[in-house]
């Protein structure tokens, strides 16, 4: 029977560079039994069909894998557990995350082995998730507005990783606390794949964050304000390379010590719960 290794993300915890390390020694995961689907083949057989009320007639693991044989099938995608625009459009933190896994669980043939998943502190996930939700067309929330948003959300990590703990109680859960160093993506890929995660080629400068800085951020939203969608779309090209850390002015002082109070909080009832938490910094 193939064997299931369930990497969950979250968003924004270097999840897309797992993916790309993994697509790019897929000669080598496979001779040693491995298969890792493309995140386009996981949202086609898997994630769009927990959204559809009707199925398509070619979804779920069968269709993942396509005839193709396997010792173990990593499955990676972190919009299995929903969508960030829940946050920024409704105000809510992954609402559908039960929903959606207890569809995942009936579409797999057998429980995860294994379940991966990142959190991230709130004041440096909510500040990354705008910055990467941001697009043209869509409506730039005035900072206040926004730290209102994320501070008034009902649902946090906890509530998120209960959910899955719940629909695959027998499965090993892993838990990781996402930290901003480059080392960070291999981290998660021995997670994944334990110590063969050091005999794949990537590159240790690679950064997956993608999300605007706070000054780009800023920008944009001036661009976006003054009905400038050229100089927007340019912003949102600017590389992180030199610019200000992602923190620096985004949040006001108040709403920066209540987001990272609310973090503490959920991470010590998080570790209470989930002994084998990972914290950051632990070696």
């Amino acid at each position: 029977m193939t064997q299931i290794i369930l990497h969950l993300g979250a968003h924004r915890t270097a999840s897309t560079h797992v993916q790309g390390v993994m697509q790019k020694n897929l000669a080598l995961l496979a001779a040693a039994g491995i298969a890792a689907p493309s995140q386009e083949a996981v949202n086609t057989a898997l994630t769009r069909p927990l959204g559809a009320r009707i199925p398509a007639l070619r979804t779920g693991f069968r269709a993942l894998m396509n005839g193709a044989k396997a010792e173990t099938v990593v499955i990676s995608d972190e919009n299995l557990l929903g969508f960030l625009n829940s946050i920024f459009r409704h105000g809510r933190f992954y609402p559908d995350t039960a929903r959606r896994l207890a569809k995942l669980r009936a579409m797999l043939p057998v429980d995860p082995a294994k379940i991966v998943i990142a959190i991230r502190p709130y004041e440096s996930f909510f500040a990354s998730a705008y910055g990467r939700w941001l697009a043209p067309g869509r409506m730039v929330l005035p900072r206040p507005l926004l730290a209102e948003l994320v501070l008034g959300l009902a649902r946090g990590w906890g509530d998120v990783l209960g959910e899955v703990a719940a629909a695959f109680p027998d499965s090993p859960l892993v838990i990781s606390e996402y930290a901003p160093d480059p080392r960070f993506g291999h981290t998660q890929l021995r997670a994944i794949l334990g110590p063969m995660a050091d005999d794949l080629a990537f590159n240790p400068d690679y950064r997956w964050n993608r999300s605007m800085s706070a000054r780009q951020t800023m920008l944009y939203e001036q661009a976006v304000a003054a009905g400038d969608a050229a100089r927007a779309d340019e912003i949102r090209t600017w590389k992180r390379f030199k610019q200000p850390p992602l923190l620096e002015g985004f949040w006001d002082e108040a709403t920066l010590r209540a987001l990272k109070a609310r973090y503490a909080a959920d991470r010590a009832a998080i570790i209470e719960q989930f002994p084998a938490f990972v914290r950051a910094g632990a070696r």
